[in-house]
């Protein structure tokens, strides 16, 4: 508890005079209501070993990222920190939320609003390439090579879409994962607990995510959710991996996809193999189950399934 306690302090200092103020809400905000709500959020976790290694700390330390520190022997401090109130609003978050733009590896200058600043952390990390021999694969919460329809392993000769709607929301992840509370601050969560406070500006009556699709994209008979369509998505393309690894299976570790055979050994495998494999994972790392980008998402999974095994997802309308 002292620890949370220093932590919290830590990242809740003074503002400097380049941090943004507080938003108006004709009160004074409830400091304490914010960090209950943080403390609540998985930005609140420390992962730590991934803060201990270089270049990954500027990531998952607030001050480190506060300060764009990549190497550990530059913090000066013997512990580590969560994604607390100073790597937002102190030093590089502030510089990117007042930028409004962020440029990713796969994407340069995305117009992302207040959300440029999430989009710095939360992208897969690499330019994926099929004809990587190390079989490298996406970083965990890759939502922003999957909301910027700018990620994946592409099938030559397929012009992949977006859904561009959602990029052009104001904030892009903030507008959303961040609504305005009645007590005039952004929620500090970051999770979408109100579907019709986030979503509600474009679709009317909204009361769940999980949005009627459009056609039965994953083969199963019946037009559902978007999510339950990506997630039978996910279901197929897994199995058909899997089918082909002849009853093994595939998982990431150590930063790459890495695919066993019935005796759980590590395999080489074909360069369609990869590229599933790696798609899967990226949508599976966007953790929205297509909602960030539902056409994007569903076209990277029917194509991905169409160059590994050869046909169309069977029974699916293909998008």
């Amino acid at each position: 508890m002292l620890l949370s306690f220093v932590v919290i302090m830590a990242g809740c200092a003074k503002r400097d005079e380049g941090q943004q103020p507080p938003p108006a809400g004709g009160s004074e905000i409830d400091i304490n209501a914010i960090v209950a709500q943080w403390v609540d959020s998985n930005h609140a976790n420390i992962h730590l070993v991934p803060a201990q290694r270089d270049n990954c700390v500027v990531c998952h330390d607030g001050g480190a990222f506060s300060a764009q520190l990549t190497q550990q022997a530059e913090i000066d401090r013997d512990f580590f920190v969560a994604i607390d109130c100073r790597a937002c609003h102190n030093g590089r978050g502030v510089e990117l939320m007042e930028a409004g733009t962020v440029s990713i590896p796969t994407k340069e200058n995305v117009q992302g609003g207040l959300g440029a600043m999430c989009m710095s952390c939360h992208n897969a990390r690499r330019v994926p390439d099929i004809n990587d021999a190390r079989r490298s694969s996406p970083h965990s919460s890759a939502q922003s090579d999957v909301f910027t329809a700018s990620g994946g392993i592409r099938a030559p000769g397929f012009n992949y879409g977006s859904t561009a709607a959602h990029t052009n929301i104001d904030d892009t992840c903030v507008g959303c994962h961040m609504t305005a509370t009645e007590d005039g601050y952004r929620q500090h969560t970051f999770r979408v607990e109100d579907a019709a406070a986030a979503c509600g500006r474009c679709h009317q009556n909204i009361n769940t995510l999980n949005l009627q699709a459009r056609n039965d994209y994953d083969g199963d008979g019946s037009t559902e959710g978007i999510q339950d369509e990506v997630q039978g998505l996910l279901d197929v393309l897994k199995a058909a991996i899997n089918e082909v690894l002849d009853g093994g299976s595939f998982q990431t570790g150590g930063g790459q996809v890495q695919f066993l055979n019935a005796a759980g050994e590590q395999v080489e495998v074909p360069n369609e193999v990869y590229q599933a494999g790696y798609n899967y994972f990226l949508v599976y790392y966007d953790g929205s189950l297509g909602v960030h980008n539902p056409m994007f998402a569903v076209q990277l999974l029917q194509q991905s399934y169409k160059m590994l095994t050869g046909d169309d997802v069977p029974g699916a309308e293909m998008r």
